[in-house]
């Protein structure tokens, strides 16, 4: 696993509840080049996966990330 994806995973499932601040520094991070790779959309699944709980805010992320992709 890249570093990167160590740290955020940290940052975002630090609780297991991925909170909207958390998926506000996200999409920030994730989005500032209008561009997403697949291995940012699949740690996106992941973290979704791994979760306890989260915000309404992560599903709308990743349906936006999703179209991005397609």
């Amino acid at each position: 696993m890249a570093e990167w994806r160590k740290v955020a995973k940290t940052f975002a499932l630090g609780d297991g509840h991925i909170a909207q601040k958390e998926v506000e520094t996200l999409r920030a991070l994730l989005l500032v080049d209008g561009h997403l790779s697949k291995s940012e959309m699949d740690f996106l699944y992941e973290i979704k996966k791994e979760a306890k709980s989260s915000v309404k805010m992560l599903d709308e992320l990743i349906a936006d990330c999703e179209k991005l992709i397609k």
